[in-house]
């Protein structure tokens, strides 16, 4: 039986409230997210966006969340977990090795099947 993954939830930044960006798993709050911008990027958020006047939070939900065409929970906990492995300690010391091992099997099986997602806008998970 496979490890089971944990949910991880994403919670953008609250201005009324001054709360910074964070990732919670399961009611607690694992990570606050320093820097915006490299978890935006992670979702395929670029900087020429803004400049079009489509705002980071917006487009990960009208892309990711609102997005009735396609199931995209597991393509967010996939590139939430790739950020963590990056930028959060803490998340590495709690969940690292389940999740790197998840990682590692979704990516064996990418390359057995040699699919493509083509409704997947990111890489390097494209491919399925």
């Amino acid at each position: 039986m496979p490890n089971p993954i944990p949910h991880f939830k994403y919670h953008p930044a609250r201005v009324a409230t001054k709360k910074a960006p964070c990732i919670e798993v399961e009611r607690e709050i694992i990570h606050t997210i320093e820097y915006p911008d490299e978890f935006y990027k992670a979702f395929g958020y670029a900087p020429n966006m803004g400049k079009a006047g489509v705002l980071p939070d917006e487009f990960i939900w009208s892309e990711y969340i609102q997005n009735s065409k396609s199931d995209f929970s597991a393509c967010i906990q996939i590139h939430i977990m790739e950020y963590l492995i990056k930028h959060s300690g803490t998340f590495i010391e709690k969940y690292g090795i389940k999740c790197a091992a998840w990682l590692d099997s979704h990516a064996v099986e990418k390359c057995a099947t040699g699919k493509r997602c083509a409704i997947c806008k990111l890489e390097p998970f494209r491919e399925i």
